[in-house]
């Protein structure tokens, strides 16, 4: 090959060294030919390298760089050299792009100090055709190819390469003169703001009347500036261009999202819908309407409003969601039905989501499940158990209990009770109490039906529950066991609520649970419900003594007697108001659970609430249970 042919034509390649690593023929390849090259590796960073390959990228006008998918070429071991060919596309193609790399070590690379390795294309005089050189360019800002190789591209060699394009080819200056500019402010080069601006001007000055995407990209190029003003008057050129462009449609879907009147919110939204029934803004907007019929309890509304929509501008979660807050909150419950149906509907023939990964029908079905889950609660709450219980039965399943929700399970046995299921719902509830996924009303209801079995007996029925339970319970215990801590407990004495002084000697021998806790603390307080049913099931109990700490309240003491006597809680309430006592049990933050032992010494400490009832009641008691025993 001729390099001072090449080289004549002013950058339209990477820069060669002396030696020349690469080379091919035909010289002036044009459309469709096959081109061989050669490879010659000993000054470039794989010298030392045996087993090369190369990867390379056709190139071509900016509107055709979707084209460019890298791709690998082999090569064949000649001496110090490597051959390999490349076939030339027969349209849309300016050039190849390609770089080399050891095979084995992808990362090892010869880049060509960033210019890749160029076959321009020629047409069938010899001549270099367009966008042989403004397409290199585009390859280092419209594809990824030299992203995949943690590379970054030199934004001198863009510019160049994009004026020397326009330079050769003036006619192709609308389809580079953005991405120049945008070259140039990536550059920075000192004075950069000035010249981009006069360049952004001068091509808008150069066009009779410029198009609505020359003036958003325009608008753009000041925006990545930071001239907002500038920006914002381009945007209002394109308003005036054209009233119906996807500008003014943002626009109008702004003011609908930031109308805080519900009704001008409707009336904004149907007129956007009859001007621009196909606007890419409006399914996020009819997710936003339907979120505000629910807001504003607008529920037959809800129901008009969702039947009208396409299914591909409907979330069958979101409709999920709304029905199944309806269905527990008892209100307008055939709406609730009505939307819940919908949802299966839209969901039958709804394509995989672009936010969703995975398998799409495996995902199907798990969606399925939930919306089943929230139709049979739809009509158990309207008295239709018998349409309820067949729904339960279809996404019920035994095989993966381990997943289940608990009150999912209570509703089931209980729909199954009310129409004389029991005994076919029995199994699945049983394998529910023995891992834990049954709430207290589902084994109460479980150990009632029991009892009134044939031959049985609440007596029986309690064993019965225990026995489902004694392998959880074991194993919670041995986790439990290894919780258990064995401090000193400093002694202790306080005045409570009603004037009674509380001290640690007088509950020798005994299991003390101290609960420190404030008015203000909302996890304090959202842990009470459990705390009073933990205190209630040792209320009998003379060896077990709960108190309730108040501590770090920082306030007056009358907020605390408020407190108490709004509340339901017969709580014994020791003051800790200089915190000594707090500080001495080493609370680091409240609600803090400690519990005594009988032998007088801490035993559990705990921080914070978990949100579950359920399972605060039951490692509490457990522990207290342990302690009894000696543990």
């Amino acid at each position: 090959m001729n390099y001072k042919f090449f080289s004549c034509l002013l950058l339209i390649v990477a820069s060669f060294n002396a030696k020349a690593q690469f080379c091919f023929s035909p010289e002036r390849p044009q459309l469709g030919q096959v081109v061989s090259f050669t490879y010659t590796p000993q000054t470039t960073p794989l010298a030392t390298d045996s087993t090369i390959e190369g990867r390379y990228v056709r190139y071509g006008a900016p509107n055709e760089m979707r084209l460019s998918q890298p791709a690998n070429v082999s090569l064949i071991r000649t001496g110090n050299e490597y051959v390999g060919k490349l076939t030339i596309p027969k349209k849309e193609v300016a050039g190849l792009m390609i770089l080399f790399r050891n095979s084995v070590q992808p990362k090892r690379t010869d880049l060509n100090k960033g210019q890749f390795y160029v076959i321009p294309v020629c047409d069938a005089n010899g001549r270099i055709v367009p966008h042989a050189t403004g397409g290199q360019a585009s390859v280092f800002t419209r594809s990824h190819f030299l992203y995949e190789l943690n590379a970054q591209p030199d934004p001198n060699w863009v510019v160049t390469l994009y004026q020397h394009e326009i330079a050769q080819n003036p006619d192709l200056r609308p389809q580079y003169w953005s991405d120049l500019l945008a070259a140039q402010i990536k550059q920075r080069k000192p004075g950069y703001g000035p010249i981009v601006k006069a360049g952004i001007e001068s091509y808008l000055a150069s066009r009779p009347t410029p198009t609505v995407a020359e003036l958003a990209t325009a608008a753009q190029l000041y925006e990545s500036m930071g001239d907002f003003p500038k920006a914002n008057a381009l945007r209002e050129r394109q308003k005036a261009v054209d009233p119906t462009s996807s500008l003014v449609q943002k626009d109008r879907s702004m003011a609908i999202r930031n109308q805080s009147d519900w009704t001008r919110k409707k009336a904004a939204y149907q007129a956007l819908l009859a001007e621009f029934p196909t606007s890419s803004y409006l399914p996020a907007l009819t997710v936003l309407m339907t979120d505000g019929y629910f807001k504003n309890n607008d529920i037959k509304g809800l129901i008009t409003f969702v039947e009208q929509q396409p299914t591909s501008h409907t979330d069958p979660l979101m409709l999920n969601t709304m029905a199944f807050q309806l269905a527990d909150e008892r209100r307008s419950l055939p709406e609730a039905e009505l939307l819940i149906k919908r949802a299966m509907a839209v969901l039958k023939t709804q394509p995989k989501p672009k936010t969703t990964a995975g398998n799409w029908e495996t995902e199907k079905q798990i969606r399925q499940r939930q919306l089943l889950n929230t139709y049979a609660h739809t009509l158990e709450q309207q008295g239709k158990y018998a349409e309820a219980y067949p729904v339960y039965q279809e996404f019920m399943n035994s095989d993966d209990i381990d997943n289940s929700d608990p009150r999912t399970n209570e509703r089931y046995f209980l729909c199954a009770l009310r129409t004389n299921h029991a005994a076919e719902a029995r199994p699945m509830t049983e394998a529910a109490v023995q891992i834990g996924k049954a709430t207290p009303a589902l084994k109460n209801a479980l150990r009632d039906w029991y009892a009134k079995q044939p031959g049985n007996s609440i007596a029986t029925a309690d064993i019965y529950l225990a026995d489902l339970e004694a392998n959880l319970r074991a194993e919670q215990r041995e986790e439990l066991q290894q919780l258990l801590i064995n401090e000193p407990a400093p002694a202790f004495s306080l005045t409570d609520l009603q004037g009674r002084t509380i001290s640690s000697s007088a509950f020798k021998g005994k299991v003390i649970v101290l609960d420190f806790w404030a008015t203000w603390c909302g996890p304090c307080i959202a842990s009470f419900p459990a705390m009073q049913q933990a205190q209630t099931r040792f209320q009998n109990d003379p060896n077990v003594r709960f108190l309730f700490v108040n501590t770090r309240e920082g306030g007056p003491l009358q907020r605390v007697h408020t407190f108490m006597d709004k509340h339901p809680y017969n709580f014994v309430v020791p003051l800790d108001s200089q915190q000594k006592v707090a500080n001495a049990y080493k609370v680091q933050g409240i609600p803090t659970k400690v519990v005594i032992g009988p032998d007088g010494r801490v035993r559990y400490r705990t921080i914070g609430y978990n949100g579950n009832p359920e399972t605060t009641v039951n490692e509490l008691s457990q522990i207290v249970e342990m302690l009894k025993e000696g543990k």
